[in-house]
């Protein structure tokens, strides 16, 4: 048997994807589909993977941006700089030992479950990737308001931009958590050895792992300083409140002891 050599190519196009509509629309050459993902297999070879947190995978294909053109209108807030992630899989016989070299991976099977495996896990680390970065531009411009704070001792983010920053990495937190599927073995390797051992390889290379708790650890750094900020501004408006009352109250004796004169 002579080895099989497909490019696998991984592209975070959107926060969402409307799988439901994709596959009303595109039903051909559909082979696996669930509430959040779609798997097609074409001629010569050609995969693709479309997952509904905007996350698409595509194997064989020598038209990529023609095949992501067509996803557009299922998608929203498409990224203008999409994170991208590639593999090179090399599929020989079945006696060939699964082995993963810098961005060579080697199968000895060539089937539905091994693919939507590998995909899934490109899928992952291009989501992963976009949330990195989103929650550093999130650290990145915290740590702006921090610095203004140390250098002429007052704060600079008000009450509404502190709910909003506590609205953005809550959104991408929870993000996270509604849609990559990390810290457990998918329920195809439950029961398959080799399966299994991909997932783990896989898993290990990507370092999913990390990187997922990485972003966790970033986001709970912007909430504690956000808390912060958040305590900071009560404090302020309830001085604010009771020098007002305290106003009040000087006009309204200096108002009286007028009146009587």
């Amino acid at each position: 048997m002579e080895a099989l050599h497909l490019a696998f190519k991984a592209h975070h196009i959107a926060d969402k994807l409307d799988v439901a509509k994709y596959k009303q629309t595109y039903p051909d050459c559909l082979i696996a589909t669930g509430t959040r993902e779609l798997y097609y297999q074409f001629e010569m070879n050609r995969y693709a993977y479309i997952v509904s947190y905007g996350a698409v995978v595509l194997a064989g294909f020598d038209d990529e941006e023609e095949f992501l053109k067509k996803l557009k209108p299922f998608a929203t807030e498409l990224h203008q700089h999409p994170s991208k992630d590639d593999l090179e899989v090399i599929y020989a016989s079945e006696d060939q030992s699964l082995s993963l070299s810098f961005d060579t991976l080697s199968l000895g099977r060539l089937d539905v479950p091994t693919n939507k495996l590998v995909m899934m896990h490109l899928a992952q680390t291009v989501a992963l990737a976009h949330y990195n970065t989103q929650s550093q531009a999130l650290l990145s411009e915290l740590k702006t308001y921090t610095l203004y704070m140390q250098k002429y001792g007052k704060v600079k983010l008000g009450h509404k931009k502190a709910l909003q920053f506590i609205g953005k990495s809550l959104t991408a937190k929870n993000n996270i958590a509604e849609n990559l599927y990390i810290l457990d073995s998918p329920k195809v390797a439950w029961e398959d050895e080799y399966l299994d051992k991909l997932h783990a390889t896989l898993a290990h290379h990507f370092e999913l792992v990390p990187r997922y708790r990485e972003i966790d650890n970033t986001l709970k750094i912007i909430e504690d300083n956000l808390a912060i900020y958040i305590s900071y501004n009560h404090h302020r408006e309830s001085s604010r409140l009771e020098w007002i009352i305290i106003i009040l109250i000087v006009i309204e004796v200096i108002d009286t002891f007028w009146s009587k004169l």
